[in-house]
Formats: structure tokens, sequence, C-alpha cells
């Protein structure tokens, strides 16, 4: 009898919750309408307008039983980020206007152990693409505006903050990423924290910002417990200062979690992550019957240090003194008789670090429009 009355139970607790699960996902259904169509919106009017009323409902949605560990399955434009420790999500999603400018919107929310309630929080995007990011802490109604793809919780001070990773289109000859910190007071929501150690100096976030043209890598390796990122050089000497200019130079700096701190390291090794599919393989065109060619993947390090591996790696980095010596040998080889001419060592970069978040045209100018 008591095993008929258990099984009673379990049936009610588990049709309660498949029910649940079932209306939530008859609401994000029509949720998903309203999101059609502010992207079918075709005038800067008409998408503020529309975006008035799916942010209204989407906050309505979120206050919903259930909804903070919620599946979401239809919302396929808007970027729904979890933390590791199932204790905060991100839902987050960007505007495009007709001049092709941008504007990002977000809600956080915070699962708060204590009082066993979820607190939401909106994030108001006011920060025009080409004033100066800021620096200092920054409250949820005057947010610089991004796209999150990556939450690291770390400790400080007996208290739990939360590493953020972003991106934004910036403007139309610039790109940004960012490593900011997302801090709770209680009920107040903070961004920025003195966290990032440089070599002079603290500061409460990390903004970088590059040429629209190149892509720069941004990610956080569990492994090592650090965040790893492309240093950027202007293109020419000549264009310092100007960071449309700027792209990756083939090296990797990081900021390492150290004494409750990210302290920055320069000139570090990057390296793959372990990959359990060691059957990768890429297609290159062949130049003589100009067809593709399937050839195997190597995604292994290969330490140029280790005298084992002489002429085994495939990119070798140039300094100002090594392309000296190799013009000067070049320069001795013209005076010897010629050999038996060598195959061209193959130089493209073994590396494969790259982040990919979604890339949307650059913008020229964002809208101040402050959402109700």
């Amino acid at each position: 009898m008591k095993v008929s009355i258990h099984f009673f139970i379990f049936n009610l607790i588990f049709i309660g919750s498949l029910f649940g699960q079932t209306e939530l996902e008859e609401k994000e259904i029509a949720l998903n309408r309203s999101l059609l169509n502010l992207r079918a919106a075709k005038t800067d009017l008409e998408i503020e307008k529309q975006n008035k009323i799916f942010t209204k409902e989407l906050e309505s949605f979120l206050k919903l039983e259930g909804a903070f560990n919620y599946e979401f399955k239809h919302l396929k434009t808007v970027a729904i980020l979890d933390s590791p420790d199932k204790l905060l999500r991100i839902v987050n999603w960007n505007l495009e206007f007709s001049d092709i400018s941008y504007s990002y919107c977000a809600f956080i929310m915070r699962w708060d152990e204590d009082k066993e309630t979820v607190k939401i929080s909106e994030l108001v995007d006011n920060l025009d693409p080409y004033s100066p990011k800021p620096q200092g802490v920054l409250d949820p109604k005057n947010w610089y505006g991004c796209l999150y793809y990556k939450i690291v919780p770390f400790e400080r001070n007996n208290k739990t903050e939360y590493l953020l990773l972003g991106w934004d289109g910036g403007t139309t000859g610039s790109n940004f990423k960012f490593i900011d910190v997302l801090v709770f007071n209680g009920n107040n929501v903070k961004l920025g924290s003195p966290v990032f150690k440089g070599k002079n100096n603290v500061t409460k976030r990390v903004v970088f910002e590059f040429s629209d043209k190149s892509v720069m890598t941004l990610k956080f390796e569990d492994k090592r417990n650090r965040i790893v990122f492309d240093h950027l050089s202007p293109e020419s000497q000549s264009l310092a200062g100007i960071a449309s200019y700027y792209v990756p130079d083939m090296s990797y700096d990081s900021y390492d979690y150290s004494d409750e701190m990210w302290i920055l390291n320069e000139d570090v090794i990057a390296v793959n992550s372990d990959d359990k599919d060691k059957n990768k393989v890429y297609y290159s065109v062949n130049e003589k019957s100009g067809k593709l060619e399937k050839h195997k993947l190597n995604d292994s390090w290969i330490d140029p240090t280790d005298e084992n591996n002489s002429g085994q790696t495939p990119h070798v980095a140039r300094t100002p003194e090594s392309e000296a010596a190799r013009q000067a040998m070049e320069n001795e080889s013209l005076l010897m008789p010629k050999i038996k001419k060598q195959k061209r060592r193959d130089r493209r970069s073994p590396s494969g670090l790259s982040v990919t978040t979604g890339k949307y045209k650059s913008k020229k100018s964002k809208k101040n429009k402050k959402f109700d």
C-alpha cells in the first residue's frame, strides 16, 4: 500500500513538472511571435516600438515560476547564457538599425539561495559606440552594450564575482571585446571590479578595440584557469594609436587567476584544448590541378625549442635580428654554387584558437535610446 501511495505522489510531481514545462513552452511560442515581429521591423521607429513590446513580454516571462531553469527552444536570435554554478543566467540580444548601427539589450537573472527567489535586473545600453568605453564601476542603467558569450565565477573577499567575456560590433572601422566583472551586493548589481592587474596599474575592466577586418581571440581556458587573448599591434608604427588599424600580431597574452586577482602575463604559449576527435581534416586547392584536396589536420602543438622537432614547426616568429640574419645568409648563398632547390617550407599557422560569437555588420553610431 505504501509503495502505491509513493508511486501516486511521484506521478503527481512528474505530471505537474511536465505541465509546468509545457505551459512555459506555450508562453515562449507566443513570446517568439513578438520577437519575429521585432526582427521583421523595417524602420527605426518600428524597431524601437517592437522592442519595447518584446522587452516587456520577456520580462514578464522571466518572472514566471520555472523560467530560471527553463530550456528555451524557440527564441533563436536571443542568447541564453548560464553560469557554471547555475546561480546566474544572462538573456541577451541585439538590435540592428537602418544606418547599420547596433544597440544591445539584456536581462540578468540571479538565484538568491537564502530567499529561494529569482532577482531580475535589466541592462540598458546608453553609450554611443564612438564614445570612450568606461573604466569605472557601472550600474545597470548605464551599460556600454555588448553580447556576452562566457561566464566564469571566481572568489574575491569571501564572495563570488562573475567574470564576463563579451563582444560589440563597434564602429564602421573597429570592433570591441571586453573582460568585465559582474558583482552583486544585496539587491544591487554592478559591473566592474578592481581585479585586473597589469604591469603598472589595476583596472576594473579590460577593453580591446581592433580592426573590423580582423578577428581577435579572447577565450577562457578552464584547464589552466586563465584568459588567453591575441596581442594587438598596429599594422605599421605610423598607425600607432589608431585602433581601427590594430590587428593580432601572432603572439598571445593572458590573465591568470592568483590571490583573488587576474594577473597579466605577456608572451604566453597558447595551445589548443584537448579534442577527442583526432581525425579532423582540412581542404586546400592544388595549385597545379586547381582541385580541392583532403588532408589530415595535425592540431598538436610542436615545441619550436626542441631540437628533435627541427624542420617540423610550420610557423616561425620573426624578429628584426632574425630577419637580418636570414637576409645575410641569402646574400651569402648567391655567391655559392647552386645546388638542388629545396622545397619551400609550409608557413601556415598551426594555431586553431578562435572565438566565434556571431559576426554582425559594424555600426556607424548607436541610438542613445533608453527603453522603459
